[in-house]
């Protein structure tokens, strides 16, 4: 799992701050940070970077409902993000995936992506992103008729509920909820779970009045209350869900509530409403996000004509849906081609990253990143522990009597001796470790956020490392010496300070026996003999 918060700038958190600050209320100050950030790490060596900023854009852009944009984005950042510990953007970027492929049709990689969204969510405990992609996921089964598996997933999301702190995020989802499986269950025949559903809702309106308002809300009630005959809350709520309707600019969002309301005034053939309804629905600009919406109203038009016996118009609308038809498939094929394209060229730039990246920051002999790399992380690693007042540990390390292995038993050991340690040291290597060859014999570690005693077990461990690899090579009583500082920052405090400090404590080390690890706060720590030792 790679770590991208040691590769975070100072900067780039600073553009992360603000955009969290405004995501959902000022779409358009988003894309320009997003795109900022997304100038900012365009030259980064770091290709999980590069695939962070890629997922930070195409979130901003479906914020806009830029559909296009967004799978682009979200497409070409999602394969390494993947790969990374930022849990909280893969399942957002997968989630959205879903919601995009959705509105293109393409419903197995809706389903796809938001299964991968809630695995994700899940196997992270990160409740409130779980509950959306199961919500969503509810919806997609609604639509195809799984009308069971689309209860399990609002099941789910109420699950998830009782672990979400933020109340404003869980009355939406319950609201949400509610409503669906108010619907769900009187397709399934199950009316006392419907009536349960609408009390729930009810209890919920009464804390949130709102929510009264809303056109999922009031095209629930209408459908509910026209199943159990209440004559009056139907007449009720189909004059509020016209009002609803004709008011309503999102229909990406609100499109199911589209459809419903049009099937339900063509069931109560109110075909003059009908001719109004359809006419709003021809001014919308038609594309990507809408064409599906257009086609099923292409579609009851041709019922409703066919009905009333308006054969022109029937044709009419038989041609509005061949032309609509038409252009999802230049979409489809659009949408194909901007995803082969990027795949392609994400391979070539891998490709030729392979030498520049791994030449430049690799050690040939050991494998391990070398000084030109160590020299990177330290500088990243020394703005987060300033910044967030963690402790930073450095260790520098080199091999007792190194060069008596070179002169008695030849170059080729040596080279073999340090080979095994660099495949030692990349088991040792994780999220909060990191272990480079500096040059020659030496090495230097560096510890994110780890106790003194934590560092110190894993000081042991190298030595018993170093000793298995003795054995292994015929080299009798092969150890190291270890000099180890650990502390917060302090002010004034240079990273190269902390590799002065570790140096001098090996130094201490290598002139009281060697074969051991001394740890540090600070250099006149060794004066006062304040040292913790492990050998």
């Amino acid at each position: 799992m790679n770590n991208i918060g040691c590769f975070k700038s100072p900067k780039v958190l600073e553009i992360l701050e603000k955009i969290e600050s405004i995501r959902k209320r000022d779409n358009a100050t988003h894309v320009e940070l997003a795109k900022k950030l997304y100038d900012l790490t365009a030259n980064s060596s770091n290709s999980d970077l590069k695939s962070f900023a890629n997922c930070i854009l195409g979130d901003a852009y479906c914020m806009c409902d830029d559909y296009y944009q967004a799978l682009y984005y979200l497409s070409s950042g999602i394969q390494n993000l993947a790969k990374t510990d930022e849990h909280l953007l893969i399942a957002r970027s997968y989630n959205e995936l879903g919601i995009i492929y959705r509105t293109q049709g393409q419903f197995l990689y809706s389903l796809e992506n938001f299964m991968n969204a809630i695995s994700v969510a899940r196997e992270h405990r990160l409740y409130l992103p779980e509950a959306i992609a199961c919500e969503n996921l509810a919806s997609l089964c609604h639509e195809m008729g799984a009308l069971r598996e689309a209860v399990q997933y609002h099941n789910r999301v109420l699950e998830c509920c009782d672990c979400i702190k933020d109340d404003e995020f869980k009355d939406e989802l319950l609201q949400c909820v509610y409503t669906l499986t108010t619907k769900l269950f009187l397709m399934l025949e199950e009316q006392d779970k419907a009536d349960n559903s609408v009390a729930n809702l009810k209890r919920l309106i009464t804390k949130c009045p709102h929510y009264a308002d809303r056109f999922d809300v009031r095209i629930s009630l209408w459908v509910y209350y026209n199943k159990i005959g209440n004559t009056t809350e139907t007449l009720k709520y189909k004059e509020l869900c016209k009002e609803a309707f004709y008011s309503c600019d999102d229909l990406v969002t609100y499109y199911e509530e589209a459809v419903d309301f049009v099937e339900m005034m063509l069931n109560d053939e109110e075909y003059d409403e009908l001719e109004k309804a359809f006419s709003r629905m021809d001014e919308k600009k038609i594309d990507g996000e809408l064409i599906n919406l257009h086609m099923i109203m292409a579609e009851f038009k041709i019922s409703m004509y066919k009905k009333i016996g308006n054969a022109q118009k029937m044709m009419e609308a038989a041609y509005q849906y061949y032309e609509y038809s038409s252009m999802k498939n230049d979409d489809s094929k659009k949408s194909f081609l901007t995803t082969l394209h990027l795949r392609l060229d994400l391979e070539k730039q891998k490709t030729a990253n392979i030498f520049l990246t791994e030449a430049a920051e690799t050690d040939a002999l050991t494998g391990l990143s070398n000084r030109a790399k160590l020299n990177k992380v330290i500088d990243e690693l020394f703005v987060m522990a300033d910044k967030d007042k963690k402790r930073l540990g450095v260790e520098m390390m080199d091999v007792d009597f190194f060069k008596q292995v070179n002169d008695c038993y030849g170059h080729s050991k040596g080279d073999e001796l340090l080979s095994a340690m660099g495949r030692e040291f990349k088991e040792l290597i994780d999220d909060k470790i990191f272990i480079a060859r500096y040059g020659g014999d030496e090495f230097v570690v560096y510890y994110y956020d780890m106790t003194d005693e934590e560092i110190l077990d894993v000081a042991l461990k190298i030595q018993k490392c170093i000793a298995k690899i003795g054995q292994e090579l015929n080299l009798e009583n092969l150890s190291v010496s270890q000099g180890i500082v650990n502390r917060v920052p302090e002010p004034l405090n240079r990273a190269w300070d902390y590799l002065n400090s570790a140096d001098y404590a090996l130094y201490h080390v290598k002139n009281n026996g060697k074969a051991g690890a001394a740890l540090i706060h600070k250099r006149k720590d060794l004066d006062n003999k304040i040292i913790k030792i492990v050998s």
